[in-house]
């Protein structure tokens, strides 16, 4: 039988002994170490390079300002405001650095759904007009939209008329960039086309760019 602590082993011998009772005794710690650091970093580098969920947010603020923008979360991708809500220069400057997209909700009859509302296009001296327009759309495979467009060579006169006796918000839209330029300002319900200095193709164009208004801030 062998006999621990004899003094009559060397030193050696001794530390040989407890490694063969106590395999424990011979684990390189260090080594266990690094690989538990190493498994760490490699968690650490996939959460970093997992890109966050996107998500949306719905607000109600009638006044959106840059400390609105600043308490969204870091995955807010995209937020939803109210037709008549004001959006400050700073908010738009810091919704544009995090890349939020700005969307105006547009209020549909109960039970309608964007994606069922057909685009209204309305030319009274001239219907046959419109019906090319929407074929012209079609082909492009645009039949949805919001809002109503209105092709007509008296412009100012039926906006007038939209506005005072529809009570509609209805503009004026001249050239192509004049759509951006009024959606930014407000969200129009009417859209009215001047005939005498928008051709046939920049008419359809303007009309499939209207369709995509309801994004109308950024």
């Amino acid at each position: 039988m062998e006999r621990h602590g004899d003094p009559g082993l060397t030193k050696m011998e001794q530390e040989k002994h407890k490694k063969q009772t106590n395999p424990t005794a011979s684990v390189d710690i260090s080594e266990i170490v690094r690989q538990v650091l190493a498994r760490l970093d490699s968690r650490t580098e996939t959460a970093q390079t997992t890109p966050r969920q996107a998500t949306s947010a719905a607000l109600t603020e009638k006044i959106i300002t840059s400390r609105t923008i600043q308490q969204l979360g870091q995955e807010t991708a995209q937020i939803f405001i109210s037709p008549t809500a004001i959006v400050t220069p700073a908010a738009r400057d810091d919704a544009r650095s995090r890349k939020i997209e700005i969307q105006r909700t547009v209020q549909l009859p109960d039970g309608q759904q964007p994606e069922q509302q057909k685009i209204d296009i309305i030319d009274y001296a001239q219907p046959e007009r419109a019906e090319a327009v929407r074929k012209q759309l079609a082909l492009r495979g645009i039949t949805t939209g919001t809002g109503k467009i209105v092709l007509t060579e008296t412009p100012a006169k039926e906006v007038h008329f939209q506005c005072a006796r529809n009570n509609e918000v209805a503009v004026m839209i001249g050239s192509y960039s004049d759509i951006r330029r009024f959606s930014d300002e407000i969200t129009p319900t009417v859209w009215v086309l001047d005939m005498q200095r928008l051709t046939f193709s920049a008419v359809v164009n303007a009309v499939a760019q209207i369709s995509r208004t309801r994004r109308v801030d950024r």
